[in-house]
């Protein structure tokens, strides 16, 4: 059977919308989608919705409604339940599953908490974004991509949004903007920039604040930073004082560093030292899972990143719905290794660690290929999926049914 669509890309938090793809008996030919994209169009069209269970180190295949039934049956014996995930998962999934997780009375929790949550919880940005991707592809002069790797996790964000593009400011495209690259490590992302520093892990801070009291006059670099020679820094700082409109692109580099708080305080810093001078400045965030920011948006309430792992590390949660996300590859070793003795649920795509040790698995068709739902751009701009197949299993649909049986 031969589908042709345009449609919404999930394969990473850019939610690329102007693509198109056809798929003929699992083959896919796309346009316009990135390798990474591809790649995930190309797994979810084949991908078969299935029911596992393992006891006793034995995997068996068993009927999707008897998985379903497994499932409500270990929730509905769980006492304490943790539901956790959810930052690929839809919409409309995340609020199913607050429901679900209030009918058993359940902790929820999204890995938003463990990154977004931290970023835009903070003054820099509370619980908003001053412009979006499209503004920036009109107006950013000065790009940065500080403690983030575009080049291998959000493929179309240089040449979409940020780098190459032509727009209303910008009529030359990339000969027109002035791109800078800050990373603990070298990466395919430096090789397009004009200014690349490669730092120590955790120094982010002190970077920061260099910048921004050589922009403000109160203190004059003379000497190397980092062994980065003063020259270099100071042509960093020429950047910023010939550019109308900066934007900085930051990830889990600068905030899962360990200082997080001061990190973007000092960017923060940087950003109104910048705007003090007649500039447009701009932070935006760079976390490449397609709907954290729905995670984050859709979510009643959730604890921090300490508290949520504290509580797992400390063997809180004798059960575990995980939906969406291979929490197990994530969470830090501590936290992995108490919630394993949990009896563990996954709902979701297939692959990854958490699906693999689960006690009951259910596939699920990815919403790239089941569609009617939305998803929140990393920008906070809200798209609408399409629909190639209505017929398919979702993450929605077993929710409900689980949710039913439960109430029973």
């Amino acid at each position: 059977m031969l589908l042709v669509k345009d449609f919404v890309c999930n394969g990473c938090s850019l939610l690329c919308n102007d693509v198109s793809a056809t798929i003929e008996k699992n083959e896919v030919s796309s346009l316009g989608v990135c390798k990474l994209g591809h790649a995930h169009l190309t797994s979810a069209a084949s991908e078969a919705e299935t029911g596992i269970v393992r006891r006793n180190g034995e995997e068996k295949r068993i009927p999707i409604e008897d998985a379903i039934k497994e499932t409500a049956r270990v929730l509905s014996e769980g006492e304490n339940i943790l539901v956790y995930g959810w930052t690929t998962a839809s919409n409309e999934s995340i609020k199913h599953g607050q429901l679900l997780a209030e009918e058993l009375n359940a902790h929820f929790n999204t890995l938003a908490s463990l990154s977004a949550y931290q970023s835009m919880s903070h003054e820099l940005h509370s619980m908003t974004l001053a412009i979006d991707l499209d503004y920036i592809r009109n107006n950013g002069e000065f790009i940065i991509y500080w403690g983030c790797n575009p080049a291998e996790s959000l493929h179309r964000h240089p040449s979409r949004f940020a780098v190459l593009p032509i727009g209303d400011k910008l009529p030359e495209g990339v000969e027109s903007r002035t791109i800078g690259v800050v990373d603990v490590r070298e990466t395919e992302t430096m090789k397009m920039a004009n200014h690349r520093f490669k730092i120590p892990i955790g120094q982010d801070v002190d970077l920061l604040k260099a910048l921004a009291s050589e922009l403000k006059g109160t203190s004059s670099i003379t000497e190397p930073l980092f062994g980065i020679p003063a020259v270099e820094i100071l042509g960093l700082v020429r950047a910023f004082k010939k550019s109308d409109c900066t934007v900085i692109f930051y990830g889990s580099g600068l905030v899962n560093s360990g200082n997080a708080e001061e990190n973007l305080s000092a960017l923060l810093n940087l950003i109104e030292v910048l705007k003090n001078d007649g500039k447009e400045a701009y932070a935006l965030p760079m976390f490449p899972e397609s709907n954290i920011m729905g995670a984050l948006q859709e979510t009643k309430k959730q604890d921090s990143q300490q508290s949520i792992l504290t509580k797992i590390a400390n063997g809180e949660f004798d059960t575990a719905l995980i939906v969406g996300d291979d929490v197990f590859s994530e969470i830090p070793g501590r936290a992995a290794k108490a919630l394993r003795k949990s009896k563990i649920v996954y709902i979701g795509r297939s692959g990854g660690l958490t699906d693999s040790i689960a006690d009951i698995s259910i596939h699920t068709t990815d919403p790239i290929i089941s569609g009617a739902s939305t998803m929140i751009r990393i920008d906070l701009k809200k798209y609408e999926l399409v629909t190639w197949n209505a017929e398919v299993l979702t993450i929605d649909k077993v929710l409900g049914k689980i949710h039913e049986l439960v109430k029973k």
